[in-house]
């Protein structure tokens, strides 16, 4: 394992999806593009990200409420109605790429073991990838970590 690789050669480019969207389209992104992660925005401007595991926390607590242990009643719940009600804003872990209350972030030039060290102290699976003006290049996450060293 080479944890001195750069956090470049291995970050998935940035999917947007903007503040407000609802979790029906969020879901639909996340299928689309085949990803665990999307970079929320307003008017161009990163307001936080959302995973699956937050996507995955809004079925459980938002649209499964009243299964109440009943997993075959799961057939009759109105899910698309559920997610159409609920927000990206409600379910992102907010944050600024500059700011009070940054995002986890890490540079492409940057080794898998930063990356990683990041992770583990911020206590997040998945980090901004910052491009060399600035922006958002892409974001990383455990899964991609793991391939890096597969390969």
């Amino acid at each position: 394992m080479d944890l001195n690789l750069q956090v470049g050669k291995f970050m998935r480019k940035p999917i947007f999806v903007e503040l407000g969207t609802n979790m029906k389209q969020v879901a639909d992104l996340m299928a689309k593009e085949k990803t665990d992660v999307l970079v929320v925005r307003q008017k161009g401007k990163v307001e936080g990200i959302i995973t699956e595991m937050d996507l995955f926390y809004m079925f459980k607590n938002y649209a499964f409420p009243e299964l109440a242990g009943q997993p075959e009643d799961i057939k009759d719940i109105k899910l698309e109605k559920a997610m159409m009600s609920k927000t990206s804003k409600d379910f992102m872990s907010a944050c600024q790429l500059y700011g009070v209350h940054p995002c986890l972030m890490v540079g492409e030039e940057d080794t898998l073991e930063n990356a990683i060290r990041i992770m583990v102290a911020g206590g997040e699976s998945h980090l901004l990838v910052i491009g060399p003006k600035g922006d958002v290049a892409g974001t990383v996450s455990p899964s991609d970590i793991i391939k890096a060293f597969l390969k």
